[in-house]
């Protein structure tokens, strides 16, 4: 008996070759201008909005997007309230 275990597990949903986020980035404004009868402004929009998206997440992705929120922004600002504050190096017991 064989049991297959997806080897995959971690890896990001796609929709049509793009990861979730990616493609959200790109079908939202394009539904916009699409819905105002501006589709090619929704569609350079959306191209805009999907590059900047790409080199704000870089090579490491939402959970490296994720971590530089955490370091670089004052804990009032980012949605990491119940998390340490980041600015604190040495902890006193």
């Amino acid at each position: 008996m064989n049991i297959l275990i997806e080897q995959r597990l971690q890896d990001a949903p796609r929709f049509m070759m793009l990861p979730a986020d990616e493609a959200l980035a790109l079908g939202i404004p394009m539904m916009l201008g699409l819905m105002s009868r501006q589709m090619i402004f929704g569609a350079v929009i959306a191209v805009v909005i999907w590059m900047i998206w790409k080199r704000l997440k870089g090579d490491t992705g939402l959970p490296g997007l994720m971590a530089a929120i955490y370091w670089y922004l004052p804990t009032q600002v980012a949605a990491f309230k119940e998390l340490p504050d980041s600015a604190v190096t040495v902890w006193e017991a």
